[in-house]
């Protein structure tokens, strides 16, 4: 590696943390990003995190890194740093690490998903990001640091459920190339003879197994779970296209230059795009296998964590665009490790050549179709930065920032809807805990359980206020995401403070009320 290379691979991480930090200073989180945080600055201890993140759906390593930082400083703003620093690490070791040319390393970096959903928005998924990274890095000489192979696996597996899938995907993959690849394909064959201590390759498969069975029992959710519990197993044609036509939204992120780009994309807007879509999104499969079917490591990577993918989104939940990424980060990262997998080839000379023609062939059409994918990418992720700084993501921040500025944070409050309102309690810093209509309780981050699913009226919000003004003897103040009719403020006395919407995240517009002392 030169120093050419380095050299632009700290330049283009220079630029790249300049241009994600300025946006990052311009983002305001909304609430699931808050929402780690919440759980990491007002859990109690690791036992009392792990019990809350029994609701989440997810594995606990972000909010285990947030955990400390939140004992640093209560503003969430160390999260965002935190995280885009994380990002920043990536995109080293991609340009740096990485077998394409420079220019789709640089399209790479000012990705959709690089530049803006795993840097801007601080969630789980950037860690992800990451972990795949450095396992591609270390692939190339896996057998002789399998260890740190199994313990990178080990912690992809806990960043999240998408990326425990991809987890399952390389760890068959990994085990099917060592068992039986080392029998038959002889390149693969001398690397393993050669390896005095096989007792680090079972160490690194014991890891990798550890990591995703501790993984799943964590995903057990409890009892009384109350997000995303239905399961469709039934066959349903619709919803199979619907599934399908995710891979297009993966691979193809354009988004639209609109206050509520996030997760759009402008290809859908056209009828032809619409009419070719399912078509397309098989042909992107299809070609995907064809590039990686003499390599047998990166083939079965690719399709078990693509159908597993799709499969959970089918089954389980469909997700968002965040969500979706780990299609194309699959299919990224079966590109990076294919040149380090071992090949089939045929005995007969006049195959070979046959053979060399087509991976000629191949190599070139998989060039041209990373760029072409990597340029949508590109554009999608400048357009999101452009509408990130023209619009208020969510307004839960200014909401906060008003509420402090009128001197009225210590006063007690009351939210709804819980999980829009808990953006708010996350910018006001200080620990505190709000009470919640929907739930009938105390609290900050929301539990996901069946106690909330009911709705919560106006007029039993009104009446909560109450209740709560005359147990504390003080006026409260009402954060709803929804406006009171003018009836309800003068048949109670209320207060209307002032309004704030028009956020790329919709339901995360707020209208603050004040209730008077009882």
């Amino acid at each position: 590696m030169g120093k050419k290379d380095k050299h632009y691979a700290l330049g283009l991480t220079f630029l790249f943390l300049a241009v994600g930090a300025f946006t990052a200073s311009h983002h305001e989180m909304w609430r699931d990003e808050i929402q780690a945080w919440l759980l990491a600055r007002d859990s109690t201890s690791l036992f009392n995190l792990f019990a809350n993140l029994k609701y989440e759906g997810h594995p606990g390593l972000w909010h285990l890194c947030l955990m400390p930082l939140s004992r640093i400083s209560h503003s969430p703003v160390i999260m965002q740093m935190f995280h885009l620093l994380i990002t920043g690490v990536t995109v080293y070791l991609f340009v740096r690490y990485a077998p394409f040319n420079w220019f789709q390393k640089l399209l790479f970096c000012f990705g959709y998903f690089v530049l803006y959903e795993y840097a801007i928005v601080a969630r789980n998924y950037a860690l992800g990001l990451l972990l795949i990274t450095v396992f591609c890095v270390l692939f190339r000489e896996r057998y002789k640091h399998f260890i740190w192979v199994g313990c990178v696996l080990f912690l992809l597996a806990h960043t999240s459920v998408h990326a425990l899938i991809v987890t399952i995907g390389i760890g068959i993959a990994l085990c099917c190339e060592y068992v039986l690849g080392g029998r038959f394909l002889k390149p693969l064959n001398a690397e393993i003879a050669a390896i005095e201590n096989k007792r680090s390759i079972w160490i690194g498969f014991t890891l990798i197994g550890v990591g995703i069975l501790t993984a799943v029992l964590q995903l057990n959710p409890p009892p009384d779970t109350g997000f995303a519990v239905a399961w469709h197993f039934n066959y349903d044609a619709t919803r199979v296209n619907d599934i399908v036509k995710l891979i297009s939204r993966a691979y193809l992120p354009i988004t639209r230059p609109v206050l509520g780009f996030w997760g759009s994309n402008i290809l859908t807007t056209y009828p032809f795009f619409q009419a070719i879509q399912v078509p397309l999104c098989y042909l992107l499969m299809l070609l995907s296998v064809l590039l990686f079917f003499k390599r047998p490591t990166a083939l079965f990577t690719y399709l078990i964590s693509t159908l597993g993918l799709l499969a959970f989104f089918y089954i389980k939940y469909h997700g968002s665009i965040r969500h979706h990424g780990f299609l194309f980060l699959t299919f990224l990262m079966c590109c990076w490790i294919y040149r380090d997998c071992p090949a089939i080839h045929l005995g007969r000379a006049e195959q070979q050549d046959a053979d060399s023609t087509i991976d000629r062939v191949l190599n070139m059409a998989g060039t041209v179709l990373v760029t072409a994918l990597l340029i949508c990418h590109a554009m999608g992720g400048i357009t999101a930065v452009r509408m990130e700084h023209r619009h208020i993501f969510s307004y839960g921040k200014l909401t906060a920032e008003y509420i402090k500025a009128q001197g009225m944070q210590d006063l007690p409050m009351l939210g709804d809807v819980d999980f829009a309102v808990s953006t708010v309690v996350g910018y006001l810093e200080a620990p505190r805990q709000i009470y919640y209509p929907r739930g009938s309780r105390l609290g900050s981050f929301v539990r996901w359980d069946k106690a909330r699913t009911h709705d919560a009226p106006d007029q039993h919000v009104i009446e909560a206020a109450k209740t709560l003004s005359a147990e504390t003897d003080k006026a409260v103040l009402i954060i709803l995401n929804r406006d009171l009719w003018i009836e309800l403020l003068e048949q109670h006395d209320l207060t209307f403070l002032v309004k704030f919407r028009g956020s790329t995240v919709g339901d995360e517009g707020f209208s603050l009320y004040l209730m008077p002392a009882l």
